[in-house]
């Protein structure tokens, strides 16, 4: 009886160690505005919503303590790299920014984002809080815990984590993050090279006129109504993007599972 009750403590903390990896590196759930004691408490609720299940594929006898921590840190390892997967997506929106703030001259003037508490670019705020709402809006909260609980059967606790295979997801996956980045900067970009284009040309026929105090307003001011003109857009291209997210996601999950 007490074999079976320190089992069933191992097992419970092997659900919640997974669980721990993924909600690290998921900017919704792993935001430093949620109170430490609100994530614990959602940890536990969520370990024991699944525990009566997913406890049955766990080890069926008490592991030696070396490969009990080989077990957890396996578990860590398998929530990481999910979390990872809605990380990198994340990241594009912020790098995308990046790219905007660099062309218009904010290179230099970075924001606190209240979920990461980094400093980012002033763009990548604003697409990153527009991404958010989307995200909230399509469920996509919802869909990560399916996510989570989609691992449990098919990565059972205690199942060895096929490193190899998920490692080739995620080279896929941080590959595109520069392409995804960019084409979300594009329209901006663009915009913005031209205007270098036409400001050389007045520079070469008109010497007189200061084109560093005219060129950088004007650089400025162009960017700020392209990004607002392309706003409409990005609703429908972060839908896109969020769907090749969880398709990832799933690719990833289903990966490892064999």
């Amino acid at each position: 009886m007490e074999e079976q009750i320190i089992l069933m403590v191992l097992n419970f903390g092997l659900i919640m160690t997974r669980l721990i990896g993924f909600f690290l590196v998921v900017p919704f759930y792993g935001s430093v505005q949620i109170p430490p004691r609100v994530k614990v408490g959602l940890l536990l609720f969520l370990t024991l919503l699944v525990f009566p299940v997913v406890s049955q594929g766990g080890p069926s006898s008490l592991p030696p303590p070396l490969e009990f921590s080989v077990l957890l840190l396996n578990e860590v390892l398998a929530g990481f790299l999910m979390g990872f997967v809605v990380f990198i997506t994340f990241s594009t929106v912020q790098l995308a920014g990046q790219f905007i703030d660099l062309r218009m001259g904010f290179a230099l003037v970075n924001v606190l984002d209240p979920q990461s508490g980094e400093q980012i670019p002033l763009a990548g705020q604003l697409k990153t809080i527009i991404a958010t709402l989307l995200f909230l809006s399509l469920q996509g909260h919802h869909l990560l815990l399916r996510g989570i609980f989609q691992s449990f059967e098919v990565l059972e606790l205690g199942q060895a984590f096929p490193i190899l295979i998920s490692g080739d997801y995620i080279i896929r996956i941080v590959g595109n993050l520069f392409y995804i980045s960019f084409m979300m900067a594009l329209p901006v970009i663009a915009i913005l090279f031209i205007s270098d284009i036409v400001f050389g040309f007045l520079a070469r026929t008109i010497p007189q006129i200061n084109m560093f105090s005219v060129g950088i307003p004007t650089k400025i001011l162009l960017g700020i109504m392209v990004l607002f003109l392309s706003l409409p857009t990005f609703g429908n291209y972060f839908r896109e993007v969020f769907q090749g997210m969880f398709g990832q996601l799933n690719n990833l999950i289903q990966g490892i599972g064999g």
